[in-house]
């Protein structure tokens, strides 16, 4: 059922990019990047290489910073230590790097 759910979310993902009225990017939303990642852990799962991988990637995100946050969710994945990532881990692991790099920090600290 998760990955049905992934799945579903990363076909939206892509989807948006594509659509003319809506210049949205995936690059500074944390769920997005999230769902990307388990999709990239499952394609590394099936044996998918990371050359394939980025290729997929090339032809669905045009903007220059989507495309450096997947490409980044990518080499993570395809690392040596990205290779026992679970989808759910691969999904879990980006969302919170996501989430601390757009955390402010309070001020006067």
């Amino acid at each position: 059922m998760k990955r049905v759910v992934i799945t579903a979310a990363f076909a939206v993902c892509l989807a948006q990019p594509a659509m003319q009225a809506a210049a949205q990017t995936v690059s500074d939303q944390c769920f997005a990047l999230g769902d990307i990642a388990g999709q990239v852990a499952s394609w590394r799962m099936h044996k998918k290489t990371k050359a394939q991988a980025l290729d997929q990637a090339a032809k669905y995100y045009k903007d220059d910073s989507d495309r450096l946050a997947v490409n980044a969710i990518i080499d993570k994945v395809y690392s040596p230590q990205g290779q026992a990532m679970t989808p759910d881990q691969a999904s879990m692991l980006a969302t919170a790097d996501c989430a601390n790099q757009h955390t402010v920090p309070p001020s006067g600290q």
